[in-house]
């Protein structure tokens, strides 16, 4: 069978999965009582069901289980495996709520797991201030860190419909065309399955109301390690494009990952200090802003994500112009903290001092969120089968 028919029957697989395993998954949470009550922080008004990791960790088994019938794909059973393990501790977390030092603790141990037994890990900095090779205990300590940080990045963001999965579809679609044109297939139909459940995931947690479902930290989780396990450019030494790849991963992961670490160390910089627990819940997240203006969850998620394609177009274009490996490194960062900062510092800035400005601005972002409101409409019907629904909102 050909790789092309191959990577279809990968991307197909969850878009037949998810909305059969959607219904059922549901049910099961509403009549288990296993949802997420509104409470003063959260911005759903009533109960929704938290199984969302369930119905992805189900779609990707099955789907690896039947793409390595036709393709082999046996090199990702231990990458699979810890994540089955990841969710699991997420689900407990979901039902009974785990502390942040115990969930920090798994997630060290997750990553240490993938360092030693399935060799993912940052062993270069590709030139970046002229490194090159790091040693292997440098390597295990920029591995353990940039794993923490991925994994609790997606956690952070998980905060309103759609975005943690929308981001995760970007990332996973890029990196899915990124090891198919370098011929690293097994990774690429990883990256396709994972990707194609998260954009079937996607409609239901944003337009559905009949079967609405977040993905609680059991998704969360399982979505943050594989980014890691997706970003890491262990794999990327020996590429055809040595050119766009071997020079500029680093910045090419900042740049494919800004939209979700910028907010977190931002986030964590400002509780710290304040004196508070860098996992002290609030709304200060730049979504909750966005959200605060008045807009709908879509719009708020629709415009993060646009964001991120702005972050990859400025990478490549900087790649292609051959810019010095530091200096695009730089410039990427720069325009990441001006493209995910500077909207906070500013919208923050006038409903503090300048509320009349403020008031102008949300109506305006008012007025645009409401032209998705015929799409969101016409997707609520196609997923739910009714006439009329209400407009997008609600969240966690």
């Amino acid at each position: 069978m050909s790789i092309e028919l191959v990577c279809l029957i990968a991307a197909l697989l969850p878009v037949l999965l998810v909305p059969s395993l959607m219904p059922l998954t549901v049910f099961l949470a509403r009549r288990k009582r296993l949802t997420d009550a509104p409470n003063a922080r959260k911005l759903q008004s009533e109960p929704v069901a938290v199984l969302g990791g369930m119905v992805i960790i189900t779609s990707i088994s099955i789907s690896l289980t039947v793409t390595n019938v036709f393709y082999d794909i046996n090199s990702l059973f231990p990458s699979l495996c810890i994540m089955i393990v990841m969710f699991v501790f997420g689900m407990f977390d979901d039902l009974v709520g785990l502390s942040w030092t115990f969930k920090f603790g798994l997630q060290m141990i997750m990553v240490m797991l993938l360092f030693f037994c399935g060799s993912f890990g940052f062993y270069s900095f590709y030139g970046l201030f002229g490194l090159y090779d790091t040693p292997y205990w440098l390597s295990f300590l920029l591995s353990a860190f940039f794993g923490l940080l991925l994994i609790n990045a997606v956690n952070f963001i998980d905060g309103i419909d759609g975005l943690a999965s929308s981001m995760g579809v970007l990332i996973a679609g890029v990196m899915a065309y990124w090891n198919y044109y370098h011929s690293f297939m097994v990774s690429s139909l990883l990256s396709m399955i994972v990707g194609s459940t998260l954009l079937m995931f996607f409609f239901y947690n944003v337009f559905s109301s009949k079967y609405k479902i977040y993905m609680g930290d059991s998704g969360s989780l399982l979505l943050g390690l594989f980014v890691y396990i997706s970003a890491n450019p262990a794999p990327y030494n020996t590429l055809n494009d040595e050119f766009l790849v071997d020079r500029y991963f680093i910045s090419f992961l900042l740049a494919l990952t800004s939209g979700i670490t910028l907010d977190l160390v931002r986030v964590v910089l400002t509780r710290l200090l304040r004196g508070q627990s860098p996992f002290h819940p609030d709304r200060n997240h730049l979504h909750h802003v966005f959200v605060d203006l008045g807009i709908s969850h879509l719009m708020a998620t629709l415009h993060l994500l646009f964001r991120s394609v702005v972050m990859l177009v400025v990478w490549y274009v900087s790649a292609i112009f051959e810019m010095q490996v530091t200096m695009q490194f730089f410039v990427v960062l720069i325009c990441s903290v001006v493209l995910f900062w500077l909207p906070y510092i500013r919208i923050t800035f006038l409903k503090e001092h300048y509320p009349l400005r403020y008031v102008r601005l949300s109506h305006r972002w008012q007025r645009c969120s409401k032209w998705l409101d015929p799409f969101a409409n016409l997707m609520s019907r196609i997923l739910d089968g009714r006439r009329k629904v209400k407009t997008i909102g609600g969240g966690q």
